[in-house]
């Protein structure tokens, strides 16, 4: 019995991409990355704002992986795939997308989803009871099965007929969102196009009561027919979107494919500042560093008030043992961009790397700067933990390590940290209160784990 309901509640995830945040999900390999994030809040937060979402409490995370695909889980967090970013031949295609998923967050529909889930189970459960007492009034073992399989076939549509529902509020709201911005929606029409392209290949004529989105077909029809009637040109989106988007993809293209491919897209006699930033990153991959520093170089003497060529070059430069001259150029960039928490972390790190005493301290209020603006880092909570500990500050380098764990999912560790944290720092201090609420909350993570391990 609870084994099939795992397997239903496992299924609906897979289909919906509406599930609350588990600890599973929570492992999906992300990618961090200042000149990607940055951009991809430039598309998102007037959708937000259009949407009447608050934009400061949406989070943006990368996935790494090829599919098309994008979602929202776990409250206001809006997960994209690296795939579908690559796949976007224009900005106004992965727009679209955005605004459909933040419709999802508008429209509430991870929290009565969540609700939904929990009725899909608590049904599932019946189903099977109710296939015991056919099989005991019966002595049919073949009339349990009847039942349980029918009744698993009805939970599963109704809960799938809910979220089809969520797939056209969705839709409804991003051409509503998307109107007020005076954007086109072609780019929806354009990504549900190449869905359809797909869509035949992988699953062939999907009976369209077991899919959770509406049929391509259907959404296409609908998109169509909004664009028909609207007043804004196709294709209509702000033009200084286009070079964004051309450097993002051809930044995820040189880290993700190998440099032989990456060459073979961007060759050398293409000149254009996405080439030469994929060209870059594809000779520091190989690695061939001054080939990479020439590409970089030359970035840098046509734009030199772009933040992020500066901080790949600092990350190229320190991953190559040239600590000195990686912090000139990630000072750069921090003096350019000083709001960006992953530059500043960077930063911080580099600092550590310098091993002299006088770097500490700016360390130390890099990364607290840092994990100010974004605390959802956790390499940047353990990168200040090292610089407390460089100042023979043991107490605020244990809470740091705490936050760390936390943040990882480590509660044994988040535990033994936050008490050693406990017993060092001064009473009522915010560093020990907070050390406290981390204690508090391993504790009640570490009692759902073992409740989620119980056989009963």
């Amino acid at each position: 019995m609870g084994i099939s309901s795992h397997l239903i509640i496992k299924f609906i995830c897979m289909m919906a991409g509406l599930c609350l945040i588990t600890n599973q999900a929570l492992a999906v390999p992300l990618i961090r990355d200042a000149e990607i994030e940055h951009t991809l809040r430039v598309y998102a937060d007037p959708i937000f704002k259009a949407a009447g979402v608050n934009p400061t409490a949406t989070k943006i995370f990368i996935v790494q992986d090829s599919s098309l695909n994008a979602y929202v889980a776990g409250g206001a967090n809006m997960f994209i795939n690296t795939g579908l970013i690559m796949a976007s031949e224009s900005p106004d295609v992965l727009i679209g997308v955005m605004a459909h998923e933040t419709g999802h967050i508008s429209g509430g529909h991870l929290a009565r989803g969540a609700e939904q889930l929990k009725n899909a189970e608590i049904g599932t459960i019946l189903t099977f009871v109710l296939g015991a007492a056919t099989a005991v009034a019966s002595k049919k073992p073949e009339a349990a099965a009847a039942v349980i399989t029918g009744g698993q076939n009805t939970v599963a549509r109704n809960f799938l007929s809910y979220t089809r529902a969520n797939e056209q509020s969705a839709d409804q709201s991003a051409l509503n969102s998307l109107d007020k911005l005076g954007i086109s929606s072609n780019g929806m029409l354009k990504m549900f196009e190449l869905l359809k392209r797909n869509e035949r290949k992988k699953f062939g004529s999907p009976d369209p009561y077991m899919i959770t989105h509406p049929l391509t077909n259907d959404r296409i029809e609908f998109v169509r027919n909004h664009i028909e009637k609207s007043k804004i040109q196709i294709n209509q989106y702000p033009k200084s979107y286009d070079m964004l988007h051309q450097r993002m993809v051809a930044k995820l293209y040189g880290f993700l494919q190998t440099p032989e491919r990456t060459l073979q897209k961007y060759p050398i006699s293409d000149k254009t500042i996405p080439a030469r930033l994929a060209r870059a990153v594809a000779y520091y991959k190989m690695p061939d560093i001054e080939r990479s520093m020439m590409e970089i170089t030359s970035l840098i003497e046509e734009s030199p008030s772009d933040p992020f060529f500066y901080e790949l070059k600092g990350q190229i430069l320190f991953e190559n043992g040239k600590t000195g001259e990686a912090l000139s150029a990630y000072q750069k960039a921090v003096k350019l961009l000083p709001d960006s928490a992953l530059i500043l972390a960077d930063l911080g790190k580099v600092e550590i790397a310098q091993d002299i005493g006088s770097s500490t301290k700016p360390a130390i209020a890099h990364l607290e700067k840092s994990i100010n603006i974004d605390n959802s880092n956790a390499e940047a909570w353990r990168l200040l933990a090292t610089a407390y500990g460089h100042s023979n500050n043991l107490p605020m380098s244990y809470q740091a390590l705490a936050e760390e764990a936390l943040l990882q999912g480590e509660t044994k560790t988040a535990l033994r940290m936050a008490n050693q944290a406990i017993a060092s720092l001064k009473p009522d201090s915010p560093a020990y209160r907070r050390s406290q609420d981390i204690k508090n909350k391993a504790e009640q993570m570490r009692k759902k784990e073992d409740d989620e391990s119980s056989p009963f």
